[in-house]
């Protein structure tokens, strides 16, 4: 929920999307089951949660024109934790879902989009590495590298990057 298009429910009880937080649902912690369903059927797409099989209300409606064609994909972010998937692979869900809905695996696969594939080898994968003095604009050009070759998706890693990702949002 940090990004845009990114929709989220942490264990604080509030919502998140696009750096915005709020109230939602409740808390939740170890062993508790949290379920993400989306409603692709409603006029607008419709993302709710469920906490052990009781469901916690709507939390997002996204109008279809603003996703323009987008696939939502489910993703989790954790900090110190583990935690366990159930896509349909399972025999039965941890909880029963309420009824329209079914598990992603279930779906046929015109319904499903595959995510991006990583590369097959070492070989496939590149690295640049920047070396200069601070301040001398390495970080500018990697920032627009990257803007400049997408199909490569690159990552940049510096303290910038990193003590982004370190902050606690929300």
């Amino acid at each position: 929920g940090e990004e845009p298009f990114s929709y989220g429910y942490g264990g604080t009880g509030r919502k998140s999307t696009d750096g915005k937080f709020q109230s939602y649902g409740e808390t939740f912690g170890e062993s508790d089951v949290i379920a993400c369903l989306a409603d692709f059927e409603a006029a607008e797409v419709e993302l709710s949660f469920q906490k052990n099989g009781r469901w916690l209300g709507v939390a997002f409606r996204v109008p279809r024109a603003a996703l323009a064609g987008r696939p939502l994909f489910p993703h989790v972010l954790v900090k110190n934790c583990a935690v366990e998937f159930n896509f349909g692979q399972r025999p039965q869900p941890f909880w029963p879902l309420p009824a329209g809905f079914t598990l992603i695996q279930h779906l046929p696969l015109g319904q499903r989009l595959r995510g991006t594939q990583g590369p097959k080898s070492k070989a496939e994968c590149e690295i640049l590495m920047m070396v200069g003095l601070p301040a001398a604009g390495k970080t500018t050009w990697a920032v627009k590298h990257a803007a400049a070759n997408p199909s490569k998706r690159y990552n940049i890693l510096g303290t910038n990057a990193i003590m982004d990702k370190m902050r606690v949002r929300g």
